[in-house]
């Protein structure tokens, strides 16, 4: 395209986020929101990528063109039927072999292609399509154009690839480019047919050209001058000829496409009479070699049977003899295997002695080992039980350090599992727990003195509490809390058996944003998100679209583990995708 229209050109990675159709209409549409393209160019999955972001964008001053775009991908992609589907579904991708490609694709392929095989392009569109692709049948394509007045669609004669096309794009690019619209054609054959008329029309713009120059060179020359010169009429005259000679090109140009309309269409119906008549024969000619073939199995079947009865005849005689010496045999035999089974008894029964003795053998060793392992246990379990109460009594101890009028102390018995904050073990609390704090709501009242004061109480190495934000994380967990006891029943997809803590550091608020600097939004519109996940939401500090549609792997399984859903849940909603489309 910039050899032959002489434009600057952006190829992005189409790869860039994924292989997904919802993907890569992502990666055009940020560069549509960066930067001002006049044309959009996308060959099959670019192509229904353009025509995705185009319809997500219809406020974009741009154009596009699509050569044999892949519409309907969902329906015919790999020819794949409902139980290729579910296969996929199941063990969650597929592997795929392509034009310089072996890759791994998601199930997630397939969920947005059937979202978004379809898009209805909001600009003016050229589509390119050869009329013999094997991949993406020129149907969709004519769907599409069908259905909409600003999609034109230009049928070639070439395949999947176009590499036969690539010439014709320049006309149709200009053709966009100046708004025309109407019916597509085939452009090779039409191409074809106008060659003599333009050769015709490129002398007579060049004399005109020509012509021009004289009169700018006459018309120069007498104002320096200011003579009359004669030449000028001259020069006027060779215009007027050469307009008209143009206007009678244009009309028979004109009258060539209307001839070569003509005769398509004679020819159309000339290809269908002789593909009937090939047809016909074709059908004569099969028949009559299937006689053949039929005459020829019979003969066949007749020798065979012949030779099958000989055979027979002969392997029947084979069989008596073979008989006679079998049943000597087979006494023989049986003399041998009585003597056999005695030995075999005999050997049996000493194997079944063994075994035995082997097996008493064997337990009487495990259960050596067995009481010498629970001797260890019990050793290293008193061992362990003593330094931990040395180390409780110690924490105990030093009650006296810590700031209870900033905390508060806890009501008897009032605990809560503070083994849910990341950081915090069985052992950790109970040191916690002899010290006097045993709430969620005590440690979110901790400020930087109480932190200190407590991390040298429990004896850690310092600065270690406030880095693990015991505080923020207490602090977020009761606010969940909260709104699980203020909702009125159990939520789809979450498990309240057993609450878990998590770790608030893997959401990436440099990447997401902060709550306070972005307007909240109605994040309900977004399927899978309720007014309890989205009070959930909230006290975790999202608020908005844009959060959403920012968020990383890592944010989305943190937003997960946090909001306790079940786990790859907030993926598999494809929440950053739909926080996408709702923004604007």
């Amino acid at each position: 395209m910039k050899d032959a229209l002489g434009w600057d050109v952006t190829a992005p990675m189409m790869s860039e986020l994924g292989w997904s159709i919802a993907s890569q209409t992502e990666v055009l549409i940020r560069h549509i929101d960066e930067d001002h393209y006049d044309l959009v160019v996308g060959s099959s999955m670019g192509g229904l990528a353009a025509a995705n972001a185009s319809s997500m964008r219809p406020e974009a001053n741009v154009r596009l063109l699509l050569l044999a775009p892949a519409f309907g991908l969902a329906d015919n992609w790999e020819g794949l039927g409902e139980a290729g589907k579910n296969a996929w579904k199941q063990t969650g991708e597929r592997r795929y072999t392509g034009f310089e490609l072996d890759i791994m694709l998601p199930w997630e392929f397939m969920e947005s292609a059937e979202k978004m095989s379809w898009p209805n392009p909001a600009h003016p569109t050229a589509i390119m399509h050869g009329i013999y692709d094997e991949v993406v049948p020129i149907r969709c394509s004519r769907s599409v154009s069908e259905e909409s007045a600003i999609v034109v669609l230009h049928e070639v004669d070439d395949n999947h690839r176009m590499k036969e096309s690539l010439r014709l794009i320049p006309n149709v690019v200009s053709s966009l480019m100046e708004g025309k619209t109407g019916v597509g054609v085939q452009l090779e054959e039409f191409h074809s047919k106008q060659a003599n008329s333009e050769e015709k029309l490129e002398v007579l713009n060049q004399e005109s050209n020509e012509v021009s120059d004289i009169k700018e060179q006459d018309v120069q020359i007498s104002y320096e001058d200011g003579e009359d010169n004669g030449s000028e009429n001259e020069a006027v005259r060779k215009s007027d000829e050469a307009e008209r000679d143009i206007e009678l090109i244009q009309a028979e140009m004109k009258r060539l496409e209307a001839e070569m309309a003509q005769k398509q269409e004679v020819l159309e119906a000339s290809k269908e009479e002789v593909r009937t008549e090939q047809e016909a024969q074709e059908k004569i000619e099969a028949e009559a070699e299937q006689a053949r073939l039929e005459a020829e199995a019979k003969a066949k079947a007749e020798k065979a049977l012949k030779e099958a009865e000989a055979e027979a005849a002969a392997a029947k005689a084979d069989a008596e003899e073979a008989l006679m010496k079998a049943e000597a045999e087979e006494a023989e035999a049986e003399e041998a295997r009585m003597m056999a089974e005695i030995e075999e008894a005999e050997a049996e029964e000493a194997k079944v002695e063994a075994e035995a003795a082997k097996k008493r053998a064997d337990e009487a060793a495990r259960k050596a080992e067995e009481i010498e392992k629970n001797v260890e246990q019990i050793a290293a379990d008193e061992e362990k039980g003593e330094r931990e109460e040395l180390i409780l009594k110690r924490v105990s101890e030093r009650t006296d350090q810590i700031h209870w009028d900033q905390i508060g102390r806890a009501e008897t018995g009032e605990s809560d599992d503070l083994t849910r904050i990341q950081g915090i073990d069985e052992f950790t609390q109970k040191k916690l727990n002899v010290l006097g704090i045993q709430t969620f709501d005590q440690i979110s009242k901790m400020d930087s003195a109480v932190t200190e004061s407590v991390n040298e109480v429990l004896e850690f190495m310092p600065g270690r509490i406030d880095s693990m934000k015991w505080t923020e994380q207490a602090s977020t967990i009761i606010g969940l809390d909260e709104v699980d006891d203020e909702a009125p029943s159990a939520q789809v997809g979450i498990d309240n058996t057993e609450k878990t803590g998590f770790n608030a550091d893997q959401i990436n608020w440099d990447q997401i944003g902060r709550a306070e600097e972005m307007e909240p939004d109605d994040l309900t519109k977004i399927e899978g998100v309720d007014e309890t996940t989205q009070k959930k939401l909230n006290v975790l500090g999202i608020h908005s679209f844009e959060q959403l549609s920012k968020m990383d792997p890592v944010t989305i399984e943190a937003v997960n583990e946090a909001l306790e859903l079940m786990p790859g849940r907030v993926a598999k909603m494809m929440w950053a995708q739909q926080a996408l489309a709702n923004i604007g």
